[in-house]
């Protein structure tokens, strides 16, 4: 009976799942032709003036538009990268400290027809690293934690981006 009990109780849930409405982010739906993945394709990314900008505008582009594919631009994303620098932590008689970098992101998504913003966000990312005596070893860790700062902004980004064209 158990068995039974549970065949029940499976079935119950994906009947209920198929009536919520539930609807994948990358799908097509039947009354929209144009899925995410082909909406994502027609945002155009300018060229950034900082190392962190262009890192955030490469991660993105590499998620929305992977080569081979090419659409039109029919969305523009500008975008406002701000970054941090400060001590997390200072240990005493060591020359180890932590320090962490903090990136806020402000993007504005606008129609490259209309010149009209249809979407604004904010995002941000927080790592953090160590550092130490070795020169080279601190430019290191700041440039890695720099890296990792920006591509977990630009997903962010992507991420943000693909659930507004999954409701609009």
């Amino acid at each position: 009976m158990p068995r039974l009990l549970q065949g029940l109780v499976c079935l119950f849930v994906l009947v209920a799942l198929a009536g919520c409405g539930f609807q994948p982010l990358y799908g097509t739906s039947g009354l929209d032709s144009a899925s995410v993945s082909a909406r994502l394709a027609s945002v155009a990314v300018p060229e950034q003036t900082s190392r962190v900008g262009q890192l955030i505008r490469n991660e993105i582009l590499a998620a929305i538009s992977p080569a081979g594919t090419s659409a039109a631009a029919a969305y523009r994303l500008d975008m406002t990268p701000q970054s941090n620098d400060d001590t997390a932590v200072e240990a005493q008689n060591t020359d180890v400290l932590r320090r962490s970098y903090r990136l806020n992101v402000s993007f504005d998504l606008v129609e490259s027809a209309s010149g009209k913003r249809v979407y604004t966000g904010k995002t941000f990312s927080y790592v953090s690293y160590d550092r130490t005596g070795a020169p080279f070893a601190n430019l290191q860790a700041r440039t890695n934690a720099e890296e990792r700062a920006a591509r977990e902004a630009g997903l962010d980004i992507r991420t943000r981006l693909a659930a507004y064209f999954a409701t609009n």
